[in-house]
């Protein structure tokens, strides 16, 4: 694939890959192990605490509940 430079030389990005730039798993998940490999770098809580809510959230919504 050929990539054609505009005059500030930056690359046009065909209409197909710009529309779905957002949808691309792999580069998501790539972005996603970054930023947690940067926070526990820095000595900080992988997670925030909307995350961490919000993965409670899911849990208790799709996990079963323990019977007794």
């Amino acid at each position: 694939m050929q990539h054609i430079l505009s005059s500030a030389t930056s690359p046009v990005m065909p209409a197909a890959a710009n529309s779905d730039r957002r949808t691309r798993l792999r580069l998501r998940e790539l972005c996603d192990e970054v930023i947690a490999s940067f926070r526990v770098a820095t000595d900080r809580d992988v997670l925030s605490a909307a995350e961490r809510a919000e993965a409670k959230s899911l849990l208790a919504r799709i996990a079963p509940t323990p019977r007794g």
